[in-house]
């Protein structure tokens, strides 16, 4: 796990370094929509926020990778409708990995995969928020996609899925699931 985050500012670290014209810093700020698949929980109900930075560095005209970290806070939550009242709340810091495929100069679509660690994990059943960090597993690896629309050349809307590809708990099969809208702003030139 700490391998994987140094390995990650290491890298953008050495972008910086390599190639400081081509490298632009991003702060990401925005809001979530989670859910977990295989819980009786259905529906993006748990919202959450979504707060961190990421570099974007330009492999030519139309491509880009772009690593990010983020807080993010995932899980579930019943809806007024469901028979099952539950919270699920997960924090997480993902390190993401993505490539950036420029459609037009002001729409990108990504693709790439996420890591995610998981530092915090509570829950509620009715009978208020208990520690619930080990009925889940300390890591996931996921995937996401979205698409991401420039206002300007430093500021930007985006929105993102992304889903688990490991199962997130070793006591039954679950999967994050989320759906996440967030802002933007290239921090220098």
């Amino acid at each position: 796990m700490k391998s994987c985050a140094a390995f990650l500012l290491l890298l953008c670290f050495q972008m910086a370094q390599a190639q400081p014209e081509k490298v632009k810093a991003k702060l990401i700020i925005g809001v979530l929509g989670a859910q977990i698949d295989g819980d009786k929980l259905a529906g993006y109900d748990k919202a959450g926020a979504v707060l961190g930075m990421g570099m974007e560095l330009k492999l030519g005209e139309k491509f880009s990778i772009q690593p990010e970290v983020l807080y993010a806070q995932k899980g579930a939550r019943s809806s007024n409708k469901s028979p099952y009242f539950g919270i699920v709340r997960l924090s997480y810091i993902d390190l993401n990995g993505v490539l950036n495929f420029y459609l037009k100069d002001n729409i990108v679509l990504q693709g790439g995969i996420y890591y995610g660690l998981l530092f915090r994990a509570k829950a509620d059943a009715g009978l208020g928020f208990v520690d619930a960090l080990n009925l889940y597993n300390k890591t996931d690896l996921g995937y996401l996609a979205g698409v991401e629309y420039r206002f300007t050349p430093k500021t930007s809307a985006n929105l993102r899925f992304g889903y688990s590809l490991a199962n997130i708990s070793p006591i039954i099969p679950q999967y994050n699931n989320i759906i996440s809208f967030t802002l933007r702003v290239q921090l220098a030139d």
